[in-house]
């Protein structure tokens, strides 16, 4: 619990990327994805209201909790010394700041939180409470799905008892239930930048992942990134091929060489990979908060330390953490200044960046980056500056290029509407926001305008 108050210094920080859908959702709103999630999202807002230290000081509170199951959990299999380790690293590792201080990341620490305690009572002999605990981390994340896969691993590894596999059954029809439901619902909500909607096919985002998880695997051993998720460059489908040396090793592998300690763990990080890793993309390539449990188990597969070497370790990676989360987490321009300056060629922490400084400035940052100029976002944001800057003839002329490249885009229709509101010319933009409608009929702002025109609804 001391090892993760160092999350604290990053309480203060504003919401970022994702988290601004949270100030727009009707809660409570558990028929959706991740009801659990969201039912915790709702019960911040009937605390606390839209304070983003409120939801932030959650998640903290919550990964403190899963570090002290994950502690309990290891002990069982790995003693004292070994699971304390692990247990620290997992509380404290860099790595982690995107799942405990990014507030929409929250669905991965309550999935971890559960897990740990399902693991902790599977261990105890406590089965059916421990499929339980899997529905409940199932409820807060989908990627949870890879545990009952872990407890097959971990029973051929230590011979479990013959009673196990019916709850293990049990848990694999709820991954299955979940998994099929969660491929039906990124394929109909639009803008999931998931399966179908990811923009990248299945096999290439498979060919990209072996070099996505040799940056987190140098990001684990050592965090020198000191912005948000990094996005390399997309690998050939041929890349695939690389998938075949694990699963060779794998069965190359003797029984007993799986069975020791650091093999088994290994492998049991790149179980919990897989959902995110694996054959079902997604739009980010990378994301740090996929290694919130991974790091744990590779932490795990460590031989055990001596006392100055795990002191030195763990103070290291504290002391790291305790820099971004004060210079970077409380300061959203320095995180994304910084992501920029890393990586000056993608469009994402561009356009974060001019979310948190004055236009003059997000203007200037704008225009010395034409190479963004045939992405719509980039005409989008630039639209957003020029309406800030009372240049609404200039924010029309933006909108229309953002119209033009993605003309069946809703809030690029409204976005238009918009400017021609602010230029008078009325009766054009209310045609804007019965367009946008007609696009897609749950565009709220478009709703709220014709609203405010005192105009039918289509």
């Amino acid at each position: 619990m001391l090892l993760s108050s160092v999350w604290l210094l990053g309480l203060p920080g504003d919401w970022l990327l994702d988290d601004f859908s949270l100030l727009q959702l009707d809660f409570p709103s558990l028929l959706r994805p991740r009801p659990l999630s969201y039912l915790s999202y709702w019960l911040n807002f009937q605390l606390c209201g839209a304070e983003p230290w409120a939801f932030r000081i959650t998640n903290i509170l919550l990964h403190a909790l899963g570090v002290q199951f994950c502690y309990r959990a290891l002990r069982r299999l790995l003693g004292d010394h070994r699971a304390f380790f692990a247990a620290a690293v997992f509380a404290v590792h860099p790595l982690q700041a995107e799942a405990v201080l990014y507030i929409f990341s929250r669905p991965v620490v309550l999935m971890g939180l559960f897990l740990w305690i399902a693991l902790d009572r599977w261990l105890a002999g406590k089965y059916w409470v421990a499929v339980g605990c899997f529905a409940l981390a199932l409820a807060a994340k989908e990627e949870a799905v890879a545990f009952p896969l872990f407890l097959a691993a971990l029973r051929y590894s230590t011979a479990g008892v013959k009673r196990q596999w019916k709850p293990i059954a049990a848990m694999f029809l709820l991954a299955l239930a979940v998994g099929a439901g969660v491929t039906v619902a990124t394929a109909k909500l639009a803008g999931s930048g998931a399966g179908t909607q990811a923009g990248i096919s299945t096999l290439t985002y498979l060919a990209t992942q072996p070099k996505v998880i040799g940056i987190y695997l140098q990001q684990a051993v050592f965090p020198m990134f000191l912005g948000f998720t990094l996005q390399p460059e997309v690998w050939p489908d041929s890349a695939a091929l690389l998938w075949l040396l694990p699963i060779a090793g794998v069965l190359l592998a003797g029984t007993e060489t799986l069975r020791k300690g650091w093999a088994f763990w290994a492998l049991s990080a790149g179980l919990f990979l897989l959902p995110g890793s694996s054959v079902f993309p997604l739009s980010d390539l990378v994301a740090f908060r996929r290694m919130y449990l991974p790091l744990a188990f590779l932490a795990a597969a460590v031989p055990q330390l001596r006392a100055p070497w795990l002191v030195i370790l763990i103070v290291a990676f504290t002391s790291v953490t305790a820099e971004r989360s004060y210079s970077l987490y409380r300061e959203p321009a320095a995180l994304w200044r910084a992501t920029l300056d890393l990586q000056p060629q993608e469009l994402r922490p561009l356009l974060q960046y001019c979310k948190y400084i004055t236009a003059d400035a997000a203007l200037q940052e704008l225009l010395q980056r034409p190479m963004h100029a045939q992405k719509a976002g980039y005409q989008t944001e630039l639209g957003r500056v020029f309406l800030d800057l009372q240049r609404p003839a200039d924010a029309l002329s933006a909108f229309g290029r953002a119209l033009a490249i993605e003309p069946d885009k809703a809030s690029n229709v409204y976005n238009r509407g918009v400017a021609l509101s602010a230029l008078g010319q009325n009766e054009a933009a209310i045609l804007d926001f019965k367009r946008a409608l007609t696009i897609d009929p749950t565009h709220q702002p478009a709703r709220e305008a014709l609203t405010k025109s005192r105009l039918p609804i289509p």
